[in-house]
């Protein structure tokens, strides 16, 4: 008696598709995030560009456009990543 070979059920990975759903509130987070974080890189390239010597407010707030663009960069990466798994 031969026995069944284990994982035969099993499609091939190769062949195997992700069908996600984008929900509207999925999309309704992605664009805000996407929107913060390219209005925050628009603001930091105009501050940077236009002021020549910047004084400790203006290096705050160059400094704070930075951050946002950082962490809206991680969150969409981290959306994305989140929404393929």
């Amino acid at each position: 008696m031969t026995e069944p070979h284990i994982g035969a059920d099993k499609p091939p990975l190769m062949n195997v598709t992700h069908a996600t759903t984008l929900t509207p509130a999925f999309k309704l987070v992605f664009l805000a995030v996407f929107g913060l974080t390219v209005a925050a890189l628009v603001l930091n390239v105009v501050l940077v560009i236009s002021i020549d010597q910047p004084n400790d407010q203006a290096k705050s707030l160059i400094e704070t456009c930075s951050t946002i663009v950082k962490a809206g960069f991680g969150a969409i990466v981290g959306l994305i990543g989140g929404k393929s798994v």
